[in-house]
Order: C-alpha cells, then structure tokens, then sequence
C-alpha cells in the first residue's frame, strides 16, 4: 500500500499524464469542487446582474437630472417673476404718487369750476 505522502508526491504527475486518472478525480470532486463551466456561469450571471444594476442607475440618475433640471427651471422662473412683481410694484407705487397728485389736480379744477358756477 502506498502511504499519504507518496501519493500526494505522485499525484500531481499522474492528473498530467494519465486521463483515467484524472477522469476518476474530476468525477470523485465534482460534487464538491466548481468547474470551469461553473465558475463561467456563475461570472455570466454576476455580469447580467451587474449589468442591470448599471442600467438601474443610468435610468435613476437621468430622473435625478429631470428633476434637477426641473427644479432648476423653476426657480429661474420664481426669480423672472420676483423681478416682475418688483417692477410693477414700482410702477404702481410711481402711479399711486401720480394718481394722488390728478386726484388733488381735479379737486382744484372741480372746485374752481364750482366756484365759477356759484358766483354766476
């Protein structure tokens, strides 16, 4: 009988140049051991996950530029119109100004003109 550690000198000779044997091994470690084939799939399947995933977040970060962008357009528009509600606040302020002085302007032709009428 061979002991242990002349088998484990030989084995590695045997595996290279007798297919029978590696065969017997191959068979007796395939339960146990992953083959090539195996180990391919299972890195197939990791790059299809992988490649999922990636997609998952292209689409996820294009949303987040929508609305970024969205977001963006729409303070760009609350300023526009702060810009506007300020300038007509001016104007109607520069109006009102105006307005008091017609409103005082027509009393005194209306009061001239009734004094006209009165002393008549």
């Amino acid at each position: 009988m061979i002991n242990k550690n002349e088998l484990l000198k030989l084995l590695p000779k045997l595996i290279r140049e007798d297919d029978e044997i590696k065969g017997a091994i191959i068979t007796a470690l395939s339960g146990v051991v992953a083959t090539k084939e195996d180990i391919a799939r299972l890195i197939e399947l990791s790059n299809r996950r992988f490649e999922a995933m990636d997609k998952r977040f292209v689409a996820m970060q294009e949303q987040m530029d929508k609305r970024f962008e969205a977001a963006r357009k729409h303070r760009n528009d609350m300023e526009d119109s702060m810009v506007i509600i300020r300038e007509t606040v001016d104007n109607v302020l520069d109006n009102m100004a105006t307005k008091v002085d017609m409103e005082n302007a027509n009393k005194q032709i209306l009061d001239y003109l009734k004094k006209q009428f009165e002393d008549e």
